[in-house]
This record gives structure tokens, sequence and C-alpha cells, in this order.
């Protein structure tokens, strides 16, 4: 939802000060504010048990850093965006501030489907990541079990996506080491329903 047009980082901020805004979630594309919807309960379990996984490769190993969905990235004067998860080298990093947006693109962004989300707006905000300078972006289809990772092509303006399967893996130049496969990440220890709790029992 647009709220209104071409505002800097700064105005962004002061923005997300205000009172009323204090439990809500917003992206600044563009100059223009964007409301992000709550995640339903399948994508934001995917969400956080990626976050896990991947996390747990990158600290071991010490790579770098995760963030997650509230963090903000402000990679122009009027764009600042937030994955639900993302990923920093640890090369690129002089130190972690106590406040303000991070400065600099994510090496990752990785963002998880909800039923709300348009895939054409997802396959955008993807190329808008990767003009912005993010090497690499992860969409995972919970619905699916699928996922693909788009790069920056060889020619301008030019994409690479890689489809992943159900039945492949998530690994990336990157994450030296790392490969989770799918199978692995959506095996969540609980049968994921088509239905919401309450409508099964309202049958």
């Amino acid at each position: 939802m647009s709220v209104r047009e071409k505002l800097s980082v700064s105005d962004f901020e002061a923005f997300l000060k205000l009172p009323e805004n204090a439990d809500r979630r917003f992206e600044l594309h563009n100059g223009a504010i964007r409301e992000m919807s709550p995640s339903s309960e399948l994508p934001t379990v995917i969400a956080m048990r990626l976050a896990i996984l991947l996390g747990s490769h990158v600290y071991a190993a010490r790579l770098g850093v995760l963030t997650g969905a509230d963090a903000g990235f402000a990679l122009t004067p009027r764009d600042v965006l937030s994955p639900d998860v993302a990923f920093i080298r640890a090369e690129r990093l002089s130190g972690i501030r106590r406040r303000g947006f991070f400065q600099i693109p994510p090496d990752l962004a990785i963002e998880v489907v909800s039923p709300s989300d348009s895939i054409p707006a997802l396959q955008r905000k993807a190329a808008r990541y990767l003009a912005l300078g993010v090497r690499e972006v992860w969409i995972i289809y919970p619905d699916d079990q699928t996922a693909d990772i788009y790069r920056a092509g060889s020619a301008p303006d030019r994409l690479e996506v890689q489809q992943i399967a159900s039945d492949g893996a998530l690994e990336s130049d990157l994450l030296p080491g790392f490969r989770l496969p799918l199978s692995q990440l959506f095996a969540l220890g609980t049968p994921i329903l088509d239905d919401r709790p309450e409508d099964a029992q309202a049958e």
C-alpha cells in the first residue's frame, strides 16, 4: 500500500517513529512507503527455520552475519528494503552500529512467499535487489516446496534464474560448504495443513 510518494530515507525514519506505526512493518520503494502484511503461519515458520539452519553454518564458519525480516537496508537515498532473511559477508563489515539502517546491500537476500504475495511483484523485487547491489536472491515457495535463485547475468539488465526442484538443494558460492536440501528445510516435524485450524474445527 503506497502511503506517500518520493520520500527520502530520513523522511522514512521519521515516519517509522510515529506512534501509530510502532507495530507495523514498511519498506521504502523509490520514495514510496509500502506497508508489509503480517506473514501467514507457514511462511514465517519456514523463514525462521531457514535462518536457523543457515545461521548455524554461517556463524560456525565465521562467514558473516544474518538479519531477519525487521532489518532495513538503505540501498539508495529512496529505497529501504527488508528481506525475510539476509546474509552479509564478514569481510564487508567493519562493525555493527547500534542504530540506523544497514548502509550496504546484503550479499544474499531471501524472500519466502506468503499467500498474500504477488509472485510477479516478488520477481520484480528480486531484480530490484540485484540492480541495487545484492549479489544473489533466493525466493522460497512453501506451497510447491521449491525455490528460485536469482543472480545478475553476464549482460546488462539480464538475470539468471536457477530453479530448484523439491528434490534439490540450496547452495551458493557465497556460502562455502553450505548445502540445504529443500526436503530438510520443509521437514517441520508437524503436518502442513491446507486449512486454518479454526476452519477444520468448524466443519
